[in-house]
C-alpha cells in the first residue's frame, strides 16, 4: 500500500500541513506513523477523508458540522443534512440582505450631508412613524432603554420637533424616536397598525453641532430662503439625528432639518 508523508498530501491537495494537523486534532482522519522514524503517513483513505473534509471546508461547513457529516451512513441522512446547510444560508443571505439595505439608506444620508449643510432645497419628508414619544426636549437616556435594545433600533432616529417662531429661533416641544418611510418596509411593522405624519414637500438643510454643546435651533436662514422664493412654511419642523463624527477636538453631531410647506 503506497503511503504519502504529510508534506505530499499538502501538495496535491493544495492545503497547508497545518490544516492537516488540525483535521488530525479534531479527529477527522487519523494517519499512521512510520515506525523508524515516527513521520505521519496518509493512505488511499485518509487522503479521500481529507479531500472531503476539504470540499466542506470551501462550502463553510464547520469543523463540528463536519465531524457529524463524517458519522453519517446513508444518503437520505446526508441529504437532510445539506437540507440544513441549505437553510441556516439562505437565512444569512436575508440577515446580510437586510443589513445591505439598512447601510444603502445610511449612505444615501450620509452622501447629502456636505450637500445638504451648505444648501437650502425643497425635498420630501416621507412619512413618519413614531415608535417613542416625551413631550419635552429632555434626553433621559434611562427612559429611553426599551428604545436601544430594540431590534427597530437600527432601523430609526432620534428627532426633535421644533416649534419655530417667525424670527426663526426654535423651542424643542417634543423628542421622539420614529422610522420613516423607506425604512419601515425593512421591518415586520403594519403600517397601518402605528401612529404617523404624512409625507409632506419642505425646505430641507442640514446642521451641526458639538455633542457637548447646548443645541440653539436657529431656522433663519431656512425662513429667509423661503420668503424670497415666495413659500409659505408652517411653524413646526423635524430635525432627525443622522450621524456623529469625529473631529480632532470635537465630536459634530449632524441633523437634517425638515420645515413642511404650506399646501398650494
Amino acid at each position: 500500500m503506497i503511503q504519502y508523508t504529510i508534506h505530499e498530501v499538502a501538495g496535491l491537495l493544495n492545503i497547508s500541513t497545518d490544516a492537516i494537523r488540525l483535521y488530525e486534532k479534531e479527529g477527522l482522519v487519523s494517519p499512521t506513523r512510520n515506525p523508524e522514524n515516527g513521520y505521519r503517513c496518509y493512505d488511499t483513505e485518509q487522503i479521500h477523508r481529507i479531500m472531503g473534509v476539504c470540499l466542506y471546508r470551501k462550502l463553510n461547513v464547520s469543523i463540528a458540522e463536519i465531524k457529524r457529516l463524517l458519522a453519517v451512513s446513508t444518503l437520505g441522512d446526508l441529504s437532510e443534512s445539506f437540507s440544513g446547510f441549505i437553510d441556516s444560508r439562505k437565512k444569512e443571505i436575508e440577515r446580510l440582505t437586510l443589513e445591505v439595505e439598512k447601510m444603502s439608506y445610511m449612505k444615501q444620508h450620509l452622501d447629502t450631508l456636505d450637500e445638504g449643510s451648505r444648501t437650502i432645497s425643497i425635498r420630501t419628508l416621507p412619512a413618519v412613524y413614531p415608535l417613542y414619544h416625551q413631550d419635552s426636549a429632555f434626553l433621559g437616556y434611562r427612559t429611553l432603554k426599551d428604545v436601544f435594545h430594540s431590534p427597530l433600533f437600527s432601523m430609526g432616529n432620534f428627532s426633535y420637533i421644533l416649534s419655530v417662531e417667525p424670527s426663526g429661533s426654535c423651542q424643542v416641544s417634543a423628542f421622539q424616536f420614529a422610522i420613516r418611510e423607506p425604512m419601515l418596509a425593512l421591518t415586520q411593522l403594519n403600517s397601518t397598525n402605528l401612529p404617523s405624519r404624512d409625507s409632506c414637500r419642505c425646505l430641507y438643510t442640514v446642521v451641526a453641532f458639538p455633542t457637548e454643546q447646548e443645541i440653539l435651533w436657529d431656522l433663519s436662514a431656512v425662513l429667509k430662503y423661503a420668503g424670497e422664493h415666495q413659500l409659505s412654511c408652517k411653524l413646526e419642523a423635524y430635525a432627525f439625528y443622522v450621524f456623529s463624527i469625529a473631529q480632532p477636538d470635537v465630536i459634530l453631531d449632524y441633523y437634517e432639518v425638515y420645515l413642511p410647506l404650506e399646501d398650494s
